[in-house]
């Protein structure tokens, strides 16, 4: 096979242009001397900023975008946004995946209000537990950053980042009520409710806020098999296997916020989620039943300061996660306790300076008497960075910034970043930059103790001291331009990475697989011995990779009635090991809205999402298929709003042999839901 090179992005031309062509030619339609009102983000530099100068590639979800979404949880939401994918992980029934420009969903930073969420070492596998821990109607809105930001929060972000922004709690006492259902059409179960309550308001007028947060989601397993299946001695029925896993949670989210003088603010954020999930998977020759179950608790005290000079902000985060396998009574919980320390500061020197400097320092505790030897692993890393925004002239300003990471394991790791943004038209903004980011591995990957059942029931995974940390260099170039009535904006990106992790075999150099002692060797040819009884995999820096593409985004007020959106994202990736490209990438997918507001309380509307081959092992490929969503949402007054629609309107499926495997697209689905404002 032929090696891809750098942004060999040929086919895409005709399409860029034809695109490009038809949005000029609007453009002489409307007047481009007026612009809408720009988004405010503050993920891109920790500091309140238009969404169009962020130095960086972003998406804006808004809480009103959320609520007239069909999508009931937030990977829903997201996977609308350019560049994103949530996809069912082949390993766990219905758990929602969700990936960055073509990066895996471990490389996704989830963060809420600026604090990461950390389950990585908790949850090993499927987890997409952090998503749902923020009740929906708390959210004021999702900022996603497509590209790395280690250079401001460090490890874990080397795909992307997604920042939940939650509401800000006024004067006067408030509700929202929330009720969504929606039901498949093939009469397997999968039928899944969610509930939401929202207050907030005044304790003491002007000086002390609180606002609490409820929301309750459930849903029945959807089991689309049938027959019986036999193999060997074993027969099992494979109406129990489970193609989306049934789920019961709950998630509340509180704030209490003292705003002690004028310029001074104390914020108390409690959380708390339950979250079960019963998935009954097929092994070669049985069924495999699973009840997990995780809680999470979490606080923060943050104090935010205004003051002649500048601006501060002081957290102290901590946040609690266990992990309890039901099946085994719970006798095997598995808990991380993670504790956070950060300040940050942001001041102002002369005119076209705004530096924002900080340290944060943070301790980590994983007990997992099931799968470490000696059940506890801990780890501390601390760091300091500082970023200058400098306005170098009236329509340039240079984001130039660097964070120095101290690891107890992996020693010291400089992610330094420049990003240049010019506004060369009151139209027209060209944005660039390059940086460094880097992910250390988890407690589990690097514990040499760690052994983890896996492959079905057929192999173990084991942990590999040895590791190093993940490296990448990225490159970013894009263009926005925005008019009255339409806005467009398209970006070229390219990650290389270096020492990336990935599960390997280990092969045995004599005896069988039995019982005992057995020297076997790694891929580097590295005898081991380890007392096991089935095959085993390991953690390994086993290749570099790099990946790269094009992504486009635009939208259009094509009269006072209708409005259409879109995106468009094309990946080129490579295993630089082996040539072969990457597993599991979509090279091309799309998405395209069409909305129709027939009346000022009626919003109609028809989505498409386009999904393109890909490979899913070297013997193995997906078809490229296409969906089709339908909804409307009513406004019935200023205080109840009703939605209801259809997803998957054609019912498109994947092949049978990847549904075995445990790979789903969700079949059409009906949803109805409602929003009370009181």
């Amino acid at each position: 096979m032929s090696k891809t090179t750098p942004f060999a992005l040929k086919p895409l031309a005709v399409a860029t242009s034809a695109l490009c062509a038809s949005l000029s030619v609007f453009a002489d339609t409307t007047d481009s001397s007026m612009t809408t009102d720009e988004q405010m983000v503050v993920t891109a530099t920790r500091t309140e900023m238009e969404l169009k100068n962020a130095p960086a590639s972003m998406s804006v979800i808004s809480a009103e975008e959320i609520e007239n979404n069909p999508g009931i949880t937030l990977a829903d939401i997201v996977a609308n946004a350019t560049s994103v994918e949530s996809d069912y992980d082949a390993t766990r029934a219905g758990r929602q995946m969700i990936s960055i420009r073509g990066m895996d969903s471990k490389y996704t930073l989830i963060m809420v209000n600026g604090r990461r969420m950390s389950s990585a070492s908790a949850i090993v596998r499927g987890n997409d537990f952090d998503l749902s821990a923020i009740p929906m109607n708390s959210i004021e809105r999702v900022e996603i950053i497509r590209g790395p930001m280690s250079a401001l929060y460090g490890s874990d972000g080397m795909g992307g980042t997604i920042n939940i922004i939650t509401k800000a709690p006024e004067n006067d006492w408030s509700s929202q009520l929330s009720l969504d259902n929606s039901t498949p059409n093939d009469g397997n179960g999968g039928q899944e409710y969610n509930i939401g309550l929202t207050t907030s308001g005044a304790l003491i007028d002007d000086t002390l806020f609180a606002r609490f947060s409820l929301s309750q989601t459930s849903r029945n397993a959807w089991q689309p098999y049938t027959g019986t299946k036999v193999s060997g001695s074993n027969e099992f029925d494979r109406s129990d296997i489970t193609a989306l896993e049934e789920r019961d949670s709950i998630a509340m989210f509180g704030t209490l916020s003292w705003h002690m003088t004028s310029d001074q603010t104390l914020d108390l954020d409690l959380g708390y989620s339950d979250d079960q999930r019963d998935t009954a998977a097929e092994s070669g020759t049985t069924v495999l039943y699973s009840d997990a179950r995780v809680k999470r608790n979490s606080q923060a005290l943050t104090h935010s300061g205004f003051w002649g000079w500048g601006d501060t902000q002081v957290r102290y985060s901590r946040e609690n996660v266990e992990n309890i396998e039901a099946a085994n009574d719970g006798s095997d919980s598995i808990e991380e306790l993670t504790q956070i320390i950060e300040a940050s500061a942001t001041t102002y020197i002369g005119d076209s300076h705004t530096v924002t400097f900080g340290l944060d320092y943070q301790t980590s505790q994983l007990t997992n008497p099931e799968h470490i030897v000696g059940n506890k692993a801990e780890a501390y890393q601390g760091a300091v960075f500082v970023q200058d925004q400098w306005e170098m002239t009236d329509t340039l300003t240079a984001t130039i910034g660097g964070r120095l990471d101290k690891h107890e394991h992996y020693g010291e790791e400089f992610s330094p970043r420049v990003y240049l943004v010019h506004q060369t038209t009151e139209q027209l903004v060209l944005k660039g930059g390059v940086g460094k980011a880097f992910k250390a591995p988890t407690m589990t990957q690097n514990h040499p103790d760690f052994s983890m059942n896996s492959c079905k029931g057929n192999c173990y995974i084991v942990g590999n001291e040895d590791l190093e940390a993940e490296t990448s260099i990225n490159y970013e170039l894009s263009a926005l331009y925005s008019a009255r009535n339409w806005s467009f904006e398209g970006a070229l990106f390219r990650n290389e990475i270096e020492n990336l992790i990935e599960q390997t075999d280990i092969y045995c150099e004599e005896g069988s697989w039995s019982s005992g002692v057995m020297s076997c060797i790694d891929e580097d040819g590295n005898l081991i011995d380890r007392d096991i009884s089935d095959p085993y995999k390991s953690y390994q820096n086993v290749s570099k990779a790099v990946i790269q593409g094009l992504e486009m985004s635009g939208n259009v007020q094509l009269s006072d009635n209708w409005g259409l959106s879109g995106n468009y994202t094309y990946l080129d990736t490579e295993d630089k090991s082996t040539g072969e490209e990457l597993d599991g990438r979509y090279k091309h997918s799309a998405f395209m809205r069409l909305n129709w507001y027939p009346t000022s309380s009626l919003n109609t509307f028809v989505s498409t999402r386009y999904r393109g081959d890909r490979r899913i092992d070297s013997q193995l490929e997906q078809d490229a298929y296409t969906t089709f969503d339908f909804g409307t949402v009513y406004n019935v007054n200023d205080s109840l709003r009703l939605r209801a629609g259809i997803t998957n309107v054609t019912d498109e499926r994947v092949s049978q042999e990847l549904e075995n495997l445990g790979y789903v697209e969700a079949p059409r689905t009906y949803y109805v839901g409602m929003t009370a404002d009181f």
